[in-house]
């Protein structure tokens, strides 16, 4: 394992301070400038690799946050309640996809331990993802069966009955099969 950088060996409030004025868009002669000022011992070419992975970081990020506006987006505009579950898939997904893909197009070496850990957490993605349709099945055949028998309510009711007009038939649907009643 790699000896800490000294810029990693700086107190969290420097190192934060760092982040700060990133995050604002100061270069790096702007940072090195401020960390001069403060007597921090740090190098030039240091604090130069530690911003270029905290930019990468921090574009990591922003891209995970995108993605994950646009996923959550997408399951609104679908009206599903179970956006929170498939966001956790999804957002596996894409982590797993991103590791393989490896950090600055770097080829990935896995050792044994790990192609096993990464085929489990495939597994389990795959599972969930399969445990979520069906639930999702189960729940469109049990309002099915509820709007089934609902109907069939309706039309025994109707039985001899002088037939409903369009606006009353409308009116049982709502209250029987979806429980929306007019005040």
């Amino acid at each position: 394992m790699a000896r800490p950088s000294k810029v990693d060996r700086l107190p969290a409030e420097l190192r934060d301070m760092i982040g700060r004025l990133r995050e604002q868009g100061c270069t790096i002669d702007e940072i090195f400038g401020k960390l001069r000022e403060l007597e921090a011992d740090v190098g030039r070419s240091g604090l130069g690799e530690y911003i270029k992975k905290f930019d990468v970081v921090r574009q990591r990020l922003h891209n995970s946050r995108a993605a994950a506006e646009q996923i959550m987006a997408r399951f609104e505009d679908q009206g599903t309640d179970d956006r929170v579950a498939r966001m956790n898939i999804a957002a596996l997904h894409a982590s797993v996809m991103e590791l393989m893909a490896g950090a600055d197009g770097d080829p990935v070496t896995m050792d044994p331990k790990s192609a096993k850990l990464l085929s489990e957490t495939l597994r389990n993605l795959a599972t969930a993802a399969k445990s979520d349709q069906d639930r999702l099945l189960t729940l469109k055949k049990s309002l099915a069966e509820q709007a089934r028998a609902a109907v069939e309510k309706i039309a025994s009711e109707m039985d001899g009955a002088a037939p409903l007009d369009g606006a009353e038939v409308l009116r049982k649907v709502r209250e029987d099969i979806y429980g929306i009643f007019d005040e």
